[in-house]
């Protein structure tokens, strides 16, 4: 493996990482908004997009060597 799909491996993991610490911590309670969760959520599943893809094109170019 070559130090672009090392760094692209690892950036899906941060990335997923993240985005399952905002959901984590979610929470609708009194003073936030429901635009303001809604956000949140497609933020976090946005990096949870963007994670996999990262990993899915890591999977695509090992499974070419």
């Amino acid at each position: 493996m070559t130090l672009k799909l090392i760094g692209s491996w690892i950036f899906g993991g941060i990335l997923i990482t993240i985005s399952a610490w905002i959901l984590g911590h979610i929470d609708q309670t009194v003073g936030v908004s429901p635009v303001s969760y809604g956000l949140a959520l497609f933020v976090a599943f946005v990096l949870i997009l963007i994670g996999g893809l990262a990993w899915i094109s890591v999977a695509t170019a090992t499974a070419k060597h």
